[in-house]
């Protein structure tokens, strides 16, 4: 019976999480983002397009590809220490603790990264706030309307023809590297503060901590240097990227929960242990 509900918790994540796979595809290939208007002399949508550094897919790959690896890496150190889960049984086969624990940990974090895309990504399409470069991809032609009054111009027409380009153009806030790579260093920093005790140096984990928040900083300044998002943009994707990786980790895998060696809190010890029963004669 132990056996059929761990069968059908793997069944029930893996479609759980193609639930929120598929708002995150639907937006991609059917959402139109709200089109905004532009003030005349607003010239902070006048910057030149860049070719960006940090793709989507780099990103996501170095993303998930260094998660994974860290905690591959560290639920192995852990069960050699003895301060892993035990094995569990699947179909008859033993599972070791440290590929167990791994597998929760890392569909935790990749649940917690779709709600931040879907979040970030749906945020985008209400708001519709224009891009740096939105002038250079879109290349904007007042129509003669009353719409466009007061220096506000509201009736438009893009004349690049780049369709697709100025699609993505309307969709600066909030900036979903910046919420991303937050998330993932903020994921990575409660989990190694949890579970990666070493016994050598004590500044080795939070240098790794530290490396990981000037990684996400530096992906959030880099939108802002290749005029990809405004400022704003990005410290609002850090603030989702930070929130989200907080609530998922402490909420969703509760590591506190299991009262093991290296979780937010180690077991008391006992200072007066019981006394032993004498034996009978």
């Amino acid at each position: 019976m132990a056996v059929d509900r761990l069968i059908w918790k793997i069944i029930l994540d893996f479609v759980t999480l193609c639930l929120l796979a598929f708002p995150l595809l639907a937006i991609q290939l059917w959402g139109t983002p709200y089109e905004r208007g532009y003030f005349v002399d607003d010239e902070s949508i006048r910057l030149p397009n860049k070719q960006e550094s940090i793709s989507e897919g780099l990103l996501a790959g170095v993303g998930f590809g260094f998660i994974v690896v860290a905690i591959i890496l560290t639920e192995i150190i852990r069960d050699k220490r003895g301060s892993g889960i035990g094995e569990k049984f699947l179909n008859g086969s033993l599972i070791p603790g440290w590929i167990w624990e791994s597998y929760v940990t890392i569909g935790v974090f990749t649940f917690g990264a779709a709600c931040q895309q879907l979040v970030s990504n749906t945020t985008k399409y209400v708001i519709g706030r224009l891009r740096p470069h939105f002038y250079d991809v879109c290349r904007p032609e007042p129509n003669d309307s009353p719409l466009n009054l007061l220096g506000y111009i509201q009736d438009y027409n893009c004349t690049s023809g780049e369709a697709a380009l100025i699609k993505e153009a309307r969709l600066s806030f909030p900036s979903a590297h910046s919420s991303f790579a937050m998330y993932t260093a903020v994921f990575f920093i409660f989990y190694i503060q949890v579970k990666g005790k070493w016994r050598g140096s004590k500044l080795l984990r939070h240098a790794a901590q530290f490396s990981a928040l000037l990684g996400a900083w530096y992906v959030g300044l880099s939108r802002v240097v290749e005029h990809k998002h405004h400022w704003s943009d990005v410290g609002a994707g850090f603030l989702i990227g930070a929130t989200i990786a907080a609530l998922v980790f402490i909420y969703v895998l509760k590591p506190k929960k299991y009262g093991l060696p290296g979780s937010w809190q180690d077991p008391p010890i006992p200072t007066n242990p019981l006394p032993r029963p004498a034996l009978a004669r």
